[in-house]
């Protein structure tokens, strides 16, 4: 299996954050596949959801994932919504160890609600409804997965660092 750490879980979760810490901490890539997509596209995630809707969004993000198939020794961060497909779900796995950042609802709801202008599908349903859809999907696409709960990065960092034996 690949040295690649592929960070899963709901908006709010650290996925940037935190694989910004890992790839610093364990001297790996840092890639985040939104911040891809918007370079590529010239057009925040928002702008492509208003402009193009939610469907055009998850074919960037399953042909970029395509695209990341040969990266090696690399932390990514993936959009919330990725184990969507399970294409997606299937070539994540074959690119490396994947973590689901698991938070309970208050959590997510406090992290997201510092950025709530950047997150398009705030707008469309509440964080739960859509935890609800996503949980067995985040569950059954990831190795491992990590409460982040009341932690520190550095402490949800560790925890990962051990898993990954580093």
């Amino acid at each position: 299996m690949s040295q690649n750490i592929i960070l899963i879980g709901m908006m709010g979760s650290g996925k940037t954050t935190l694989g910004k810490w890992l790839s610093t901490a364990l001297n790996l890539k840092f890639i985040d596949t939104d911040h891809i997509i918007e370079e590529m596209q010239g057009q925040s995630i928002r702008q492509i959801f208003d402009r193009h809707g939610v469907a055009h969004f998850r074919q960037l993000e399953a042909a970029l994932i395509e695209k990341l198939s040969g990266v090696n020794d690399s932390v990514l961060a993936t959009g919330g919504g990725i184990i969507l497909n399970p294409n997606n779900n299937i070539a994540l796995r074959q690119l490396g160890t994947v973590i689901y950042l698991r938070g309970s609802t208050d959590q997510l709801v406090r992290n997201v609600s510092l950025e709530s202008d950047s997150r398009p599908l705030l707008n469309l349903h509440n964080l739960e409804t859509i935890l609800m859809v996503r949980e067995k999907l985040y569950e059954g696409t990831a190795h491992y997965v990590v409460d982040i709960d009341h932690k520190s990065i550095e402490t949800i960092g560790n925890e990962i660092s051990t898993l990954m034996g580093r």
